[in-house]
């Protein structure tokens, strides 16, 4: 859905689902690459929503990925609708990357149906436990539910049946503010903690006797709830680089971008001159914000901010990762 305000008219135009997924998985085999496996979630459909021809969307989505060469692996759940996992069963039949599960919600606090409802799914999309990623996603993650995620991670993986046959366990949260407004002020620069990251090291440290360690995952910058489709023009909506520095990002927050659409290279030169900024040669990343602090080339927009965050964001954890390995 998309949104275009001329003076007092508010145009608005809603895409098909054959226009929403044609030729998505090309652009993630640009961004992605062909080689390395990756999960992908056909969420954020109605269940109802159908292709001009019938076909399921998840169904579509990964014919055209396995025509373009994309190693990709259909995401599915117990909370998803009979028509959803049926489409991974068919989806998957016959092809040697498997499936993914992601618990969340009310699954991940309530485990005692955990076993059976995970049993039931398995035999529904006709796999094994070693065919299977498992992500336990908790979603966002504030200050207030830290605690109490950290109680109930180690709860939901002794529940989890056969835990150690699963080909891959992650735990996933998401600890970029939903609403960044409210913890970030216009022409601001501030450090916010990555909760996702502090919880996950906790866990690893701690163990708790934990009969299998999880792998890491998060939002990357992006915040983690399931965002409905909303109206940028009753929106106002800031400049804003985010950049991710050991425990904490650095968020550096303009004004409205219609006000100034230049304003990038002044938070460019911000973040440049902070003591988190790391040395030129670090990623690809620092470069392209240096050129930009210097006045050399367009200044960007959210999008293209949004890349270069993101593409930041996972060589940093890469890294750490790597370091703690």
């Amino acid at each position: 859905m998309t949104f275009e305000r001329v003076d007092e008219v508010k145009r608005i135009q809603i895409a098909t689902v054959d226009q929403t997924l044609d030729g998505y998985a090309a652009k993630i085999v640009k961004a992605w690459g062909q080689v390395d496996p990756c999960l992908v979630d056909i969420a954020g459909f109605d269940p109802a929503d159908r292709m001009a021809d019938g076909q399921h969307p998840l169904e579509a989505f990964f014919s055209e990925a396995w025509s373009v060469g994309l190693a990709a692996v259909p995401v599915t759940g117990p909370d998803r609708d009979r028509a959803q996992v049926e489409a991974v069963r068919q989806a998957i039949s016959g092809r040697p990357l498997g499936a993914a599960i992601r618990l969340r919600g009310p699954m991940l606090t309530r485990t005692e149906d955990l076993e059976d409802s995970l049993a039931m799914l398995l035999d529904q999309i006709g796999k094994e436990p070693p065919d299977v990623d498992l992500l336990l996603d908790f979603g966002e993650l504030t200050a207030t539910r830290v605690a109490e995620t950290a109680a109930a991670v180690p709860r939901a993986i002794q529940a989890l049946p056969e835990v150690d046959r699963w080909r891959s366990l992650v735990l996933c949260t998401g600890g970029y503010p939903t609403e960044l407004g409210s913890v970030v002020g216009r022409d601001e620069t501030k450090e916010l903690p990555r909760r996702d990251w502090q919880l996950w090291q906790d866990l690893v440290s701690a163990q708790r006797d934990l009969p299998r360690l999880p792998s890491f995952g998060d939002y990357g910058i992006a915040r983690a709830d399931w965002l409905s489709p909303f109206d940028p023009t009753e929106m106002s909506i800031s400049a804003k680089i985010v950049y991710t520095s050991g425990e904490n990002w650095v968020v550096v927050k303009g004004k409205k971008l219609t006000a100034d659409p230049l304003q990038f290279h002044d938070l460019a030169r911000r973040l440049r001159f902070h003591p988190k900024f790391l040395p030129s040669k670090h990623c690809s990343s620092e470069p392209k914000i240096i050129r930009c602090a210097e006045d050399v080339g367009g200044p960007g927009n959210l999008r293209v901010w949004m890349t270069i965050g993101t593409r930041h964001h996972l060589e940093v954890v890469t890294r750490q990762l790597a370091s703690l390995a």
